[in-house]
């Protein structure tokens, strides 16, 4: 192990707001550990998913580079060569020595899609496909993940019987992680992701302070609705604030995890790098759940770096897909990934983050204090100083920046396809290799 090589931890939070961390100003002290984290550590207060859902966010994450799969084009296709088919950060590392480890309990995370590539070891408890049973929940799974109706419940009501996937509790896992860990030899990336935050929201009783244990089970019905509704349901105040306050407990307990493990890993002194894959809407765009969209409930994200021997607030944008590159930083290991590191200080005041919604590909600029958002016959420009919740649409009071950012969304548009077609003519020329 070199001295310039650290042992780092990368966790993810799954569907995790940034303005539901206590460090964020949030009344409630849902994240206690993050927080003091956060105080000695690097805080980037205007931290943007590069994409949403999951598995755009953390293509981006993985590989540095955006997502740019269409559900049209099949997401079980495309999306899987599109984190095969680019260097990980999980291969840089593996390459420069690093022992490498995960575990993903979120199929969209998982080895479905090309996750597991550069890890020697990766869990994400899909099942081997051994025996009838096994091959069946895996045609369940392969179905509902491509949009089958009827599978897709099928899916839901197994995970509920058996507290699988997403309704797998961190404390049923930690020991494979420990074990994990005691094989492992130094220096160690080991990247683990958390399902808490996401719905539906069912945090042990013990961590219920703001919701009931009965709140818990009455609210399979609002899933329901949202499921089955569009992600549109018209839910009272009353309901609402009983969604907020489980997901406010299932925080809670997520943030457990990470002062467990900071506890447990602390002798081997490994940096930290803790984010959200994205956030969740509550309604304030009439909408619940986390569809692919770019408003600030969905984009703007918690990130913070911890044991690195700095302790900063970013106020500067930074995007999720500079982590890939910061890690290999923080490795010594050499890298092709073209954003920046979250450290360097960049030439460009904001950042991009794209998702494909309703068969359109929509792209936002996210600057510091505004937010342009794209879509073919469609912008929309917001002021997040004054308006944080983006309820005013300056675009169509013709405001002046309007032009500016349509322009810069121009520019880097042409200068990603420019990139991409000089990659995948080098791939051409050495065979089809990685890059």
């Amino acid at each position: 192990m070199s001295e310039d090589q650290r042992n780092i931890v990368l966790i993810t939070y799954d569907s995790l707001r940034a303005d539901h961390c206590g460090h964020w100003g949030y009344e409630r002290d849902t994240t206690p550990t993050l927080d003091r984290m956060a105080e000695d550590g690097v805080v980037f207060e205007n931290a943007v998913a590069s994409g949403v859902p999951t598995i755009a966010s953390m293509t981006s994450v993985m590989t540095g580079e955006h997502s740019l799969a269409s559900p049209e084009i099949g997401f079980n296709t495309e999306q899987r060569e599109q984190v095969t088919s680019r260097p990980t950060i999980a291969e840089v590392l593996s390459d420069a020595g690093y022992t490498t480890g995960a575990l993903s309990p979120n199929p969209p995370a998982s080895s479905y899609f090309g996750f597991d590539d550069g890890f020697d070891w990766f869990e994400d408890f899909l099942a081997e496909d051994e025996g009838v049973f096994e091959r069946a929940m895996n045609r369940i799974f392969e179905s509902s993940i491509e949009g089958g109706g009827l599978s897709t419940y099928v899916r839901l009501f197994k995970n509920v019987a058996t507290r699988d996937e997403i309704l797998r509790p961190w404390e049923d896992f930690y020991e494979e992680i420990q074990a994990w860990r005691e094989r492992a030899e130094e220096p160690y990336f080991l990247w683990v992701l958390l399902l808490e935050p996401h719905h539906p929201w069912m945090p042990p009783a013990e961590y219920q302070q703001w919701s009931s244990r009965s709140d818990k089970y009455r609210a399979f019905r609002q899933y329901y609705e949202m499921f089955t509704g569009g992600w549109s349901p018209d839910f009272d105040p009353e309901i609402r604030q009983r969604l907020i306050d489980l997901y406010d407990d299932s925080i809670r307990y997520g943030d457990a995890f990470l002062e467990r493990i900071q506890e447990d890993f602390a002798a081997d002194d490994p940096a930290f790098l803790v984010h959200a894959d994205h956030g969740e809407e509550f309604g304030t765009h009439d909408r619940y759940g986390h569809q692919p969209d770019l408003y600030e409930d969905l984009v703007h994200v918690p990130l913070v770096i911890g044991n690195v021997d700095r302790s900063d607030r970013v106020e500067r944008p930074v995007a999720l897909r500079q982590l890939a590159p910061t890690i290999a930083e923080l490795g010594d290991a050499s890298h092709s990934f073209t954003a920046p590191s979250l450290f360097e200080e960049s030439e460009r005041p904001w950042v991009t983050s794209k998702v494909f919604a309703e068969g359109d590909r929509r792209v936002a600029i996210r600057t510091q204090s505004g937010k342009y958002i794209t879509e073919p016959g469609r912008e929309e420009l917001y002021d997040l100083a004054a308006d944080p919740e983006e309820r005013s649409d300056l675009a169509d009071d013709g405001a002046e920046g309007t032009e500016a950012f349509g322009l810069a969304v121009e520019h880097h548009v042409a200068s990603e396809q420019e990139r991409r077609a000089i990659r995948n003519g080098i791939g051409e020329v050495l065979g089809g290799g990685d890059l």
